[in-house]
């Protein structure tokens, strides 16, 4: 995973050195994104929209950080139904409880990705890490 979002990574450094409490995210979803918008620390991406994708994302379960990075334990997929193909190039992952709030950003190694329609886009398990090390 590239990067962390910069209102959380504030978070996690108050937590940390200025005894600020931080609030631990109830649900992640994983958001696919296009090439239209790069993401950065403040701007999120431009997200994917077709048929057999989900806007806002969709739930993805994780392991626990071990070695200062975790991994996606859940293997979410879609299948591009939209009738022209799909171009992925970035994805986010999101907390869903209250507030959407963006955590991690980055690139797909290989990006640009092309996904024909009637394909299916699948993320193994494990195939995400996010860390801070």
């Amino acid at each position: 995973m590239g990067a962390i979002d910069q209102t959380q990574a504030n978070k996690i450094i108050n937590a940390s050195l200025a005894g600020t409490a931080a609030q631990a995210a109830t649900s992640i979803k994983m958001k696919l994104g296009t090439s239209a918008t790069v993401p950065t620390g403040t701007t999120d991406m431009t997200e994917l929209s077709g048929t057999g994708y989900t806007a806002g994302g969709t739930v993805v379960a994780w392991n626990s950080a071990s070695g200062g990075s975790a991994t996606n334990s859940g293997t979410p997929s879609w299948t591009n139904g939209s009738g022209s193909s799909w171009t992925i190039s970035y994805l986010e992952l999101w907390e869903t409880g209250g507030s959407a709030l963006r955590w991690w950003y980055g690139a797909w190694t290989g990006q640009p990705i092309t996904v024909a329609n009637g394909n299916t886009f699948a993320v193994a398990a494990a195939a995400v890490s996010a860390s801070l090390s």
